[in-house]
């Protein structure tokens, strides 16, 4: 399956029920569309959101469609329906609320801005529709929708310059992450209710641990190749980690539309000081720390309430310390 790129203007032309040239094949919902798609070329004299945030420094988010959106309601083929909210729509509306602050901020629309595309995999015709309709409905600022096989995630977001993929999947973020690109989880939770906020999580026991103090994981059941896991994801976190420090800067600390958090899981108190020490020096300074030492923390996620959680990839190990595992 070739990976499908659309932007703002060929949706919205979806979403008429016309017919767009540059769509092989296009007619309206309820029949087959794009059967011979091979290439869609934006209208150069429509400027749209993305193309405004690339004048700053827009930090290009890929989240999974299955999280945004709940698709159960697509298994079937149907006309356009709009689709319920998924497990993680309170994440793309805590994006929107710091990038208006950010532009209100700014003395032109040229700003350090979130940029959030949605990636589907494996989605069926009249799901793409459906999932067309449905970010109109719901008023969302995106502007970029890919769709491509379960095979070539990792293809699609080295191709389109992607700075981090986002999901409540494990196996979709692991398997990331393994292959450079960063990644991290959408935290899933039964009742999430933080909305004018965004909250980042980061994990203090990848971050904090030195290239010298990794080597003793392997007595905890790491390998070699968990080793150079470690790192690549320690690298990952590092860009994320300045950007955010950035726009973090450009808010007080009272009323901030995003929150950054350090927790350390299973490691030492110095583990802890270390990190702490590490995102300062990538400009980055949290506004909460924990430090739990093989304590539970459930219930702090409980009461965080985080949207993403950068974890260090422990879930879908076997062999190593329970207290480890991001379920723990």
């Amino acid at each position: 399956m070739m990976t499908m790129v659309l932007k703002e203007n060929h949706i919205k032309s979806f979403l008429r029920g016309g017919t767009y040239r540059g769509l092989c094949g296009y007619r309206p919902c309820g029949t087959t569309p794009w059967r011979n798609y091979q290439s869609v070329k934006m209208d150069p004299n429509v400027k749209t959101n993305a193309q405004r945030k690339k004048g700053g420094s827009a930090l290009v988010m890929a989240v999974s469609c299955h999280d945004i959106f709940d698709l159960d309601l697509c298994e079937v083929p149907t006309d356009c329906i709009t689709l319920p909210k998924g497990a993680a729509f309170t994440f793309i509306e805590a994006v929107h609320t710091v990038n208006q602050r950010l532009v209100e901020l700014s003395e032109s629309n040229e700003t350090l801005q979130f940029e959030v595309v949605l990636i589907g995999k494996d989605c069926k015709e009249h799901t793409k529709l459906s999932i067309f309709d449905s970010a109109k409905h719901y008023g969302l600022d995106i502007d970029k929708f890919y769709f491509c096989s379960r095979d070539n995630i990792v293809g699609t977001l080295q191709a389109n310059n992607i700075k981090l993929f986002l999901s409540t999947d494990k196996d979709d973020v692991y398997s990331v992450l393994k292959a450079g690109v960063p990644a991290a989880f959408l935290y899933q939770q039964a009742e999430q209710q933080v909305r004018t906020q965004l909250r980042v999580l980061f994990s203090g026991d990848l971050i904090g641990l030195s290239d010298d103090s990794m080597e003793y994981l392997k007595d905890l059941g790491f390998t070699d190749v968990h080793m150079q896991n470690f790192k690549a994801a320690k690298g990952c976190i590092r860009e994320f980690a300045v950007r955010i420090g950035e726009m973090r800067r450009r808010f007080g600390y009272e009323s901030s539309p995003l929150h950054t958090s350090l927790m350390t899981v299973w490691s030492s108190r110095d583990v802890c000081v270390s990190a702490l020490k590490t995102l300062r020096g990538w400009g980055l300074d949290v506004d909460e720390a924990f430090c739990l030492a093989g304590a539970p923390r459930g219930r702090i996620l409980s009461l965080l309430q985080p949207h993403i959680v950068w974890d260090d990839g422990l879930h879908n190990m076997t062999g190593v310390v329970p207290a480890m595992m991001v379920s723990s």
